[in-house]
């Protein structure tokens, strides 16, 4: 007769420590802060779709933009006297826009709008009169279209 063959009654697993319970929770929120912070790194900045620029002046200009409380001037672009462009994935500079003008080496200087007031206007800006005033005060020259 064959000995009857019984298995084993296998072991159960260790209970975990409270200290390797805390040592693997810590572990997940630092990965987890390691993957935000490169995300953060790597989306790069905001940016808002499109910005429409009116130039109801005789000049053609260049207009710029910045924030309100920052230094250095993002180049939107040339725009032809009494023409209209689209200005695509503009970086969003905040609460308060400043916008400059110029019309080749004459300044037509600064205005601004408030966030609020590009968002009622759906991110529509016209240069106003003042800049086209100030641009012929400084002798630019209007541009005659053939």
């Amino acid at each position: 007769m064959s000995p009857v063959l019984t298995r084993p009654r296998p072991r159960s697993s260790p209970e975990l420590a409270p200290r390797q319970v805390l040592l693997i929770g810590l572990a997940v929120v630092i990965g987890v802060a390691v993957i935000v912070a490169t995300y953060a790194a790597v989306r790069g900045p905001a940016s808002i779709e499109r910005v429409h620029v009116v130039n109801e002046t005789p000049y053609l200009v260049d207009v710029k933009v910045r924030a309100g409380t920052r230094d250095g001037w993002l180049e939107l672009g040339p725009i032809s006297p009494r023409e209209r462009h689209d200005f695509a994935s503009v970086i969003d500079q905040g609460d308060r826009w400043m916008f400059h003008v110029t019309a080749g080496p004459r300044d037509g200087g600064e205005f601004s709008m408030s966030r609020p007031e590009l968002e009622r206007a759906r991110w529509a800006v016209t240069i106003p009169r003042v800049v086209a005033s100030r641009l012929e005060a400084g002798g630019a020259v209007p541009r005659t279209l053939p």
